[in-house]
């Protein structure tokens, strides 16, 4: 008796290799990248507006963060079962910047967990923007990170960053998506994107955030978000205009020899 595959058995099979490949190889591109993010974010966060406060804490005057202003923060949530509500005296906010590549964010503390049948929905709306008399700056991308993410079960943390150019039917500049569940080992903690107008590359003034997270445990699952990142980038960079500065000083002295 002869054991063996027909030709299209054989076909079959090595199409179902190739695309068990193909997965295997995005998902290990996806953990790279998402852990590239996550050590740099984490290991280089400098705090700038001394420790965590409530966002209903926040000045009037919004938060100050570098050459950033954050301001007109709304939170909004709802949780059933077991979990707190989120709202603005619960969530805690912290001003910084990633020392390693200059951008300034913040970090938010959520401590959020779920059990079975268990949901948190949250919304975190806000306004970023540069402050007057930074005149040479522009944002021009995003970074979203979710710290201490963990799912296990039917689990699962989702979080989304919408990103506009006016407050009110405003055109999009960014979409960002970050994501836990179980067997995906860490690899979409982290998103950024460069900011696009109609796809095109732009640099902003000015912006306005949309952020909803959800945390849930499922049938029978668990999930948990204890913080999240949420940087922006600035150009050109302050050490391309201090070097731009040195230089037109150095091109000055050379004139008046």
């Amino acid at each position: 008796m002869k054991h063996g595959f027909c030709k299209k058995e054989l076909g079959d099979i090595m199409k179902r290799n190739r695309r068990s490949a193909k997965k295997s190889v995005t998902l290990l591109l996806a953990i790279l990248i998402s852990f590239s993010i996550v050590s740099t974010a984490s290991a280089a966060w400098v705090p700038l507006t001394g420790d965590f406060i409530p966002i209903s804490s926040i000045p009037t005057g919004g938060l100050v963060v570098g050459d950033k202003l954050f301001e007109g923060f709304e939170v909004t949530g709802i949780a059933n079962d077991g979990p707190s509500t989120p709202s603005s005296s619960t969530v805690l906010i912290q001003g910084g910047q990633n020392d390693s590549t200059g951008d300034y964010g913040l970090r938010l503390r959520l401590s959020w967990t779920a059990g079975s049948d268990e949901f948190i929905n949250a919304g975190i709306n806000f306004k970023v923007s540069i402050l007057p008399g930074y005149d040479p700056f522009y944002i021009e991308d995003a970074v979203l990170w979710l710290a201490t993410a963990s799912a296990a079960g039917t689990g699962l943390v989702q979080s989304s960053e919408n990103i506009y150019d006016a407050d009110f039917l405003g055109n999009s500049l960014a979409v960002l998506s970050a994501s836990a569940q179980s067997g995906d080992f860490g690899a979409f903690l982290a998103d950024s994107d460069d900011l696009r107008l109609f796809g095109n590359p732009t640099q902003v003034k000015e912006m306005w955030v949309r952020m909803g997270v959800t945390v849930q445990g499922g049938d029978v699952g668990s999930a948990g978000l204890h913080e999240v990142f949420m940087l922006y980038s600035q150009v050109p960079e302050p050490a391309t205009i201090l070097m731009l500065g040195l230089g037109s000083l150095a091109l000055l002295r050379r004139r008046k020899r």
